[in-house]
């Protein structure tokens, strides 16, 4: 039954082969009809002509994938090495040397004296004279407000003092000589009066009344001549100073607020940050402007409470800044802190820098070596010979003599010692490191040794 049933499929297809649309009236058995179709399928079936077009479009197709193949093709060494075949290489021991015990931290640069600037009252700004990084003296105008009213009220101030001090002046003085001879002309003409007055009073000749009038009149014009006599009072006069240097106090506070109008730089430096604009309305004490000293600075570190006991106040110390290519720079330990910080265990240290040249700004991310006094014996390598592994951790090619094989050993580095570096841990003395080839090995490599070892 398999068989019949694939007979059966081919005689179906032979069949659509052999039909076409134009023998649909002839009938299918004659012998015309079946060498027809069949030709007419083999034409079908047979590879056709391609267009010119139809020939440029496959060749552009063809020569994009070639040239996306030759990256690969490239990426591999041209001459590679073989495995087992002996890597050229130079050894060398790591050095013995002394040096001072020292504690690595990491830390951040500040300006020896930053001074934030605010306003002492309040006002719109009418000026700004400075722009951010812009050097600045001590003294030197930074911005203004509108100084119009203050103004106002210290002229209004000004007047006062000056009423305040001509009483005061005049009460020092007392009265003027002509003064006193005005009012001792006046008291003896009332005097006078008051003699004959009182000659016809007691004769009878002038009524009571009229006679109290005159008497009180020449008693008045005797006190004031004695008190013309005697001067001004101490307690006048005491009176009047008092309300003139009130009134100078007030004039000069008034002048204070005229002068505060104006925003000086506190010290020589550079702006660090500018917070207004002409127009803004600004409040008393809100810091607007700030200007730092940059030289020297001052780095920033903390310390371990485990490493503290080895950094002392003097002690030298260098600065490598990242953002600088690495540049170093000397410095010494101007304070050391006294108390720890409660969440880190940790001191405050600052490092004076000289900074003459302005490189060092503020903020800059820094690491910092201190020095102390004592001396440790310590191991160097070439700074050629670290390598780092996949996890970016420190290594050197440790030299097997007797497999002729390298290997890769985990090292902690130390500081820099010109072109050699420290190493704190994970090497000895007496082992031979490769110190050139070391890019073309990897771990359990076979080498052969070029030079500088055994």
């Amino acid at each position: 039954m398999h068989a019949r049933t694939i007979h059966s499929h081919s005689q179906a297809a032979h069949e659509r082969l052999a039909f076409h649309p134009s023998d649909k009236n002839r009938p299918m058995n004659t012998p015309a009809f079946a060498g027809r179709g069949f030709r007419r399928a083999a034409a079908r079936l047979r590879p056709r002509a391609f267009t010119a077009r139809e020939l440029f479009t496959l060749g552009c197709i063809a020569a994009l994938c070639l040239f996306a193949l030759l990256p690969l093709a490239g990426c591999g060494p041209k001459t590679p090495l073989a495995a087992d075949q002996p890597v050229p290489i130079q050894l060398r021991a790591p050095i013995r040397v002394q040096q001072p015990v020292s504690v690595a931290v990491s830390g951040s640069v500040e300006a020896n004296v930053t001074a934030q600037s605010a306003f002492q009252i309040a006002g719109r700004v009418a000026k700004v004279f400075v722009e951010e990084g812009q050097a600045v003296r001590k003294g030197q105008v930074l911005a203004e407000l509108d100084a119009t009213d203050y103004r106002n009220a210290f002229d209004g101030a000004q007047g006062q003092a000056d009423a305040a001090r001509a009483v005061d002046s005049k009460a020092q003085e007392g009265l003027r000589s002509q003064e006193l001879e005005q009012a001792r002309i006046d008291y003896e003409q009332w005097r006078d009066q008051y003699t004959r007055m009182k000659y016809l009073y007691d004769h009878k000749s002038l009524p009571a009344n009229d006679f109290e009038k005159i008497e009180a009149a020449y008693k008045a014009a005797q006190q004031r001549y004695e008190m013309a006599k005697q001067g001004t009072r101490v307690q006048d006069k005491e009176a009047a100073t008092g309300q003139y240097h009130a009134a100078a106090a007030q004039m000069h506070e008034a002048g204070k607020r005229l002068a505060d109008t104006r925003l000086v730089a506190p010290i020589s430096g550079f702006v660090g940050f500018r917070r207004i604009d002409v127009g803004d309305t600004v409040g008393a004490g809100a810091p607007v402007i700030s200007v730092l000293d940059l030289n020297p600075v001052k780095v920033r570190v903390a310390i371990p409470e485990a490493e503290i006991g080895k950094v002392r106040e003097g002690a030298p110390a260098t600065v490598t800044i990242p953002s600088l290519d690495g540049r170093q720079f000397e410095g010494k330990v101007e304070t050391v802190g006294v108390a720890a910080d409660p969440a880190s265990r940790t001191y405050a240290v600052k490092i004076a820098v000289q900074n003459p040249e302005r490189l060092l700004r503020a903020g800059m991310v820094s690491e910092a070596r201190v020095f102390g006094s004592a001396v440790v014996n310590a191991i160097t390598v070439p700074g050629a010979a670290i390598v780092r592994d996949p996890q970016g951790a420190t290594q050197v090619y440790v030299y097997s003599p007797e497999r002729k094989r390298v290997y890769a050993r985990r090292v902690e580095v130390g500081a820099p010692l010109g072109s050699e570096v420290e190493i704190l841990s994970g090497l000895n003395a007496d082992e031979q490191v490769v110190v050139a080839g070391q890019q073309n090995v990897r771990e359990g490599s076979p080498v052969r040794v070029m030079g500088g070892g055994q």
